[in-house]
């Protein structure tokens, strides 16, 4: 009961005053644009030999128009990525990112206003991009993230399968909400929610009758650039 409870407050945007919640922000053609631009720029990465295979078995696919399938065909079989076991701080596993300098905006019709409408939300400028791809078992475990490597506000893009995002209060756990990440929607963590919970994308989120967790997922996370003259609210935070 517990859970059905947690989802049936996941429509609203206004769980904290600093959450936002935008569940339906892209199209679902929006998003096959979005993943396909961020595999691209994933995949140029990593060893040769996993970057010749994968393209080996795209052409071996013959399929002259993937504007079409469905989101969790884009991805490639799991097999053909390089999936990291943990983070350098065990904090993620099952998992490949990059900090991304660049869209290929030339190589994929239709990206740049899709890009542009999604600056929008921004609440500053100033920002850096990182791509995060999870295996179908990949996970994040609570942490908050480097406040000495970015500023006040995070914005997160889901692509792919849903998952759960638990944010729970740093020093007080009792004081916790759970937001169901669908495709295609965004968020924007900032202020008190941005240094003072711990946020965790959970590799399951079971009760009978519900499951979320399946399937490859890939996340955009934008971040605004540390302010030399900002106050960090917590002491050295996890990552």
């Amino acid at each position: 009961m517990r859970f059905q409870r947690v989802l049936s407050t996941l429509i609203n945007p206004r769980v904290n005053p600093d959450f936002s919640l935008f569940p339906d922000f892209f199209s679902i053609q929006e998003q096959r644009v979005l993943l396909q631009a961020a595999l691209q720029r994933l995949d140029s990465t990593g060893s040769r030999r996993a970057q010749r295979k994968r393209k080996q078995y795209a052409h071996s696919l013959d399929v002259s128009d993937r504007s079409s399938l469905p989101l969790q065909e884009i991805f490639l079989p799991e097999e053909f990525y390089e999936f990291e076991e943990g983070h350098f701080d065990g904090v993620i596993h099952n998992y490949r990112e990059m900090h991304l300098m660049s869209w290929p905006t030339s190589e994929f019709s239709g990206l740049s206003p899709i890009l542009h409408r999604l600056h929008l939300l921004l609440p500053s400028q100033d920002t850096q991009t990182h791509l995060l791809h999870l295996a179908s078992n990949g996970e994040i475990l609570p942490h908050v993230d480097n406040v000495e490597a970015s500023g006040s506000w995070i914005l997160g893009v889901s692509l792919g399968g849903d998952r759960v995002l638990r944010m729970q209060h740093y020093s007080d756990p009792e004081r916790m909400f759970e937001v169901l990440l669908r495709s295609g929607s965004v968020y924007i963590r900032k202020d008190t929610v941005r240094f003072q919970y711990k946020h965790s994308i959970l590799k399951h989120r079971s009760t009978s009758g519900a499951v979320v967790g399946d399937g490859q997922r890939l996340s955009i996370m934008i971040r605004d650039r540390l302010s030399h003259n900002s106050e960090n609210k917590l002491p050295a935070p996890v990552i």
